[in-house]
């Protein structure tokens, strides 16, 4: 037997051991070595069976979470709805005893009182009436002289007192006087003395330029119409130095232009939080967006104040492509505020559940607004602190 000859039987005993199978997962085909089960499946495929196995045990044991969450903030509002009842109870039936025991020991009986029982006054009787007359010592002359003279001398003892010189006949500087009306009054006594004495006591001027009065920091939560009805959680912890300013419909060159009017009179170092770029993402392409959110950085910067921006929430009404947009935009501005000095705050994962949003797939529903609302209140506690 020669050599091609032993060639071509090898390659007969080759052609026979390997064939060509496909994946029935994928449908890609491979030369494999002997002959391959009917449901075949490549190692890509298989990689990737396992990491949606992974992924959908992490999204179980994601939502558990969010369950029980959703649950521990009902039992807390529970108790707290409980507490408020119980305190409420108690104050009425308190009172209602308390009314009921008068009733009980006036009439020597016990009454039953609804709350359509009306009050009727009690007429007293002649031998309960007291006649005594409080007054009765001033009717006597010796007694009111002698309440005429102290008052003279207790007038007389400030005057003396008082450091004021010549415009003790024209002010008398009292205990209850502050400290701006003192100043004022010794003003216009100099002005009408005329001799340019100064009559200021000492130690007022001191106090009237070192008194401060200490202003806690203003917090401004700012947005469009995804801020309704969080004004509650928001503001519940300082209400006279929390804002919720909701803007409906507002874009970010919206918030920009009334940004200031709205801030005016915010004190020093404010802090403020923006949650705005929802509506943007609907018509305007990213490169726009971005130069709008370009331009309100450099409004933020000429005031002096915390920032942190609040990132967008996805919109479920809307197509994957939205959300692309959405969640490119939440990257870029992340990389943004860390440049400029801005925080930012996420809420992607905290609202991938489509019932914290209403039928509209745009707005929140209630429980959405109360999440979305706890998170903004627990942003500023951390803030703050």
């Amino acid at each position: 037997m020669t050599d091609s000859e032993v060639a071509v039987g090898v390659t007969h005993v080759a052609d026979d051991t390997m064939k060509m199978t496909g994946c029935g997962s994928c449908g890609m085909y491979m030369i494999l070595e002997g002959a391959p089960g009917k449901s075949f499946v490549c190692m890509k495929c298989r990689l990737i069976e396992l990491m949606e196995e992974k992924i959908r045990g992490l999204e179980m044991q994601v939502e558990s979470l969010v369950e029980f969450r959703k649950g521990f903030e009902q039992i807390m509002e529970q108790r707290h709805e409980v507490s408020e009842g119980k305190s409420s109870d108690l104050q009425m039936e308190a009172g209602l005893g308390n009314f009921e025991g008068r009733l009980g020991e006036e009439s020597g009986q016990w009454k039953h009182v609804t709350k359509r029982t009306r009050q009727r006054k009690r007429r007293a009787s002649e031998g309960e009436i007291d006649l005594q007359n409080r007054f009765a010592e001033l009717e006597n002359e010796e007694g009111a002289q002698q309440v005429v003279t102290e008052g003279d001398r207790a007038r007389k003892k400030r005057r003396a007192v008082s450091p004021i010189g010549k415009g003790e006949e024209l002010m008398e500087i009292t205990p209850n006087m502050s400290p701006r009306r003192i100043q004022d009054g010794l003003k216009r006594i100099t002005r009408e003395n005329g001799n340019g004495k100064n009559l200021q006591p000492e130690g007022t001027g001191d106090r009237l330029e070192n008194s401060t009065v200490t202003r806690k920091r203003q917090v401004y939560v700012i947005g469009d119409s995804l801020l309704r009805r969080i004004d509650r959680p928001v503001t519940r912890a300082d209400p006279e130095n929390r804002r919720v300013c909701c803007l409906p419909g507002a874009k970010i060159r919206d918030v920009d232009l009334r940004l200031k009017r709205i801030l005016k009179g915010a004190g020093k170092n404010p802090l403020i939080i923006l949650h705005v770029g929802t509506n943007d993402t609907a018509r305007f392409s990213l490169e726009s967006i971005k130069g709008d959110y370009v331009r309100l950085g450099r409004t933020l910067k000429e005031i002096e104040a915390q920032v942190i921006f609040s990132g967008i929430l996805p919109v479920p009404r809307e197509g994957q492509q939205r959300c692309d947009k959405i969640m490119t935009i939440n990257r870029w501005l992340r990389q943004w505020c860390y440049k400029e000095g801005f925080g930012m705050y996420g809420h992607w994962e905290a609202f991938m559940d489509r019932g914290q949003f209403s039928r509209d797939g745009l707005h929140l529903s209630r429980e959405g607004n109360r999440l979305l609302g706890w998170r903004l209140a627990q942003l500023i506690k951390r803030a703050l602190n």
